[in-house]
């Protein structure tokens, strides 16, 4: 779940609820612990107010690393869906994947820059107010080492951090071959991460478990978008010439709203088993229901419960054209509320494309090694 609180250069930012875990445990960490430890004469009400204030402009300085990819993105033609702050630091969900190797160089090398420029900045902060404000040092002095941090950190070289892609855009160019790659950053980035697990396994029994369990946290999620991102990334590529009406489900069902939940899965095929019900009569759809929409109804009100009450409108619904190419179905996919696509032609709708179908795509070209 996402809070949305804005826009910036046009771009949607928002906050996911894991964000205000993250932004607690920082505050707690730099109020209770830190700042006291190294400013001992300090009150407890300065601490407390100094460790909000760092760790406020610490995730404008995350927020402030997304918006140097998105800028260079967008400049580059690549349109940036939006960013959003979460417990591992904040992320830019860009479209598509870069034009070329040279245009992935840059928007991957923007952000680490601008958080290089930040702790230059932070860092001039805490020299010129070193020997007078010590609170306004202190906050100046946490912030460039921690931005020094954030950059070497994403500069490491593994697929999909920062550092991973630039070494894409080297291989890429080098080799001409996106999937080679791609599939190289992956596997690095996968490797990464194991490595991070076991140091933080490490950590966790030699020194302090609370930093280990992080490190875990940190390589777990690092491996697991290096898997997936890479799926994608194969996807995108393979679909790239496909015709959405190619990958358009083709044993859709039509049932009229006016069904109850319950009859629809007693009496129906469900969408489990035929994973496109499209609501309404033919040529008239209203809506499209699936197996997730279903098993929001409590089962004790399925049978008063009508499917077009539980479906998700049409005008929720991104939508295709049959001719469309597949780049442009996966681009579509990230803006679905409902896990799938319409196909539409001249106002009526033809069926529907599910990510489920997409993914599964994915993750047979995987397993062939494409």
């Amino acid at each position: 779940m996402t809070l949305q609180v804005g826009r910036i250069a046009g771009i949607p930012v928002g906050l996911n609820y894991s964000w205000f875990a993250i932004f607690a445990l920082v505050t707690f960490t730099l109020g209770q612990h830190v700042f006291p430890a190294l400013y001992p004469d300090w009150s407890t009400a300065v601490n407390w107010a100094v460790g909000v204030a760092t760790s406020i402009l610490f995730f404008l300085c995350l927020l402030a690393h997304e918006l140097a990819h998105s800028v260079v993105a967008l400049r580059k033609g690549v349109p940036v869906k939006s960013i959003t702050l979460f417990i591992f630091g904040a992320a830019a969900r860009i479209a598509r994947e870069p034009p070329g190797p040279g245009a992935e160089f840059l928007m991957a090398a923007a952000g680490p820059l601008s958080s290089v420029l930040l702790a230059g900045l932070f860092a001039l902060v805490w020299v010129a107010t070193r020997s007078s404000i010590l609170p306004l040092a202190a906050i100046g002095y946490y912030l460039a080492w921690i931005n020094l941090a954030v950059a070497a950190f994403n500069m490491l070289p593994g697929f999909p951090l920062d550092g991973g892609r630039v070494l894409r855009s080297i291989v890429w160019r080098r080799s001409g071959n996106y999937r080679k790659a791609t599939r190289i950053c992956s596997l690095i980035g996968q490797g990464l991460g194991y490595l991070l697990i076991a140091g933080g396994i490490a950590l966790g029994a030699l020194y302090y478990w609370v930093s280990g369990i992080w490190l875990v946290f940190i390589g777990a999620f690092l491996a697991i978008a290096a898997s997936a991102s890479y799926r994608q990334a194969m996807l995108r590529e393979s679909i790239k010439g496909v015709t959405a009406a190619s990958l358009m489900a083709g044993d859709c069902q039509t049932v009229p709203g006016e069904l109850t939940v319950q009859t629809l899965v007693e009496g129906h095929t469900s969408p489990r088993d035929r994973r496109c019900l499209l609501v309404g009569e033919p040529g008239s759809i209203t809506g499209v229901v699936t197996d997730i929409d279903i098993r929001r109804v409590p089962k004790r009100r399925r049978s008063t419960t009508r499917v077009s009450e539980a479906m998700t409108p049409v005008g929720r619904i991104a939508a295709v054209q049959p001719g469309d190419d597949g780049s442009t179905v996966a681009e579509r996919m990230t803006e679905s509320v409902a896990g799938v696509l319409l196909v539409v032609s001249d106002g009526t709708v033809l069926g529907v494309i599910e990510r489920e179908r997409l993914v599964e795509l994915g993750r047979s070209l995987v397993a062939r090694g494409a």
